[in-house]
């Protein structure tokens, strides 16, 4: 993945679908996101994560969109709020490239990182870098069900 600036048009429908069309600022040239297959391995499951960004606690969940070739989608709330911040973006091997919205079309910030192992860390910012904070979320194992008879 090339370090260049990205422009991403972001439209969710009902905070449930998105689609993603990707612009690559040296090209200027617009195509839809493709996941690669590594991606469909990281997210074979909703993923639950929890961690930091910033000094901020917040949980994450992270999914395959309906269609896998279009990327991943998910949504975070930080500790003490309600807000639920939609997420949309796609992944390629390790690295993933998200942005955030707080009303499913505006685009509010960025998250840049690589998930490796059970740890998703790198840098959010806001759409214009005026702000960035590092994150660290932990893959959260499922909960074990547990069978009672009664």
């Amino acid at each position: 993945m090339t370090a260049g600036k990205f422009v991403v048009a972001l439209t969710l429908s009902l905070g449930l679908a998105s689609s993603l069309a990707l612009a690559d600022s040296d090209s200027g040239a617009a195509t839809v996101s493709a996941t690669a297959p590594a991606a469909a391995g990281l997210f074979a499951k909703p993923l639950t994560l929890r961690g930091t960004l910033g000094d901020a606690k917040i949980e994450m969940h992270l999914q395959l969109k309906p269609d896998p070739t279009e990327g991943i989608q998910g949504s975070y709330v930080i500790a003490g709020q309600n807000a639920k911040i939609l997420l949309a973006g796609e992944s390629e091997n390790t690295d993933v490239v998200m942005e955030e919205s707080l009303n499913g079309k505006d685009v509010s910030g960025e998250w840049t990182g690589a998930l490796v192992g059970n740890t998703f860390s790198g840098t959010w910012s806001t759409t214009d870098d005026a702000v960035t904070k590092p994150f660290v979320l932990v893959v959260q194992q499922p909960a074990q069900a547990t069978h009672s008879s009664k």
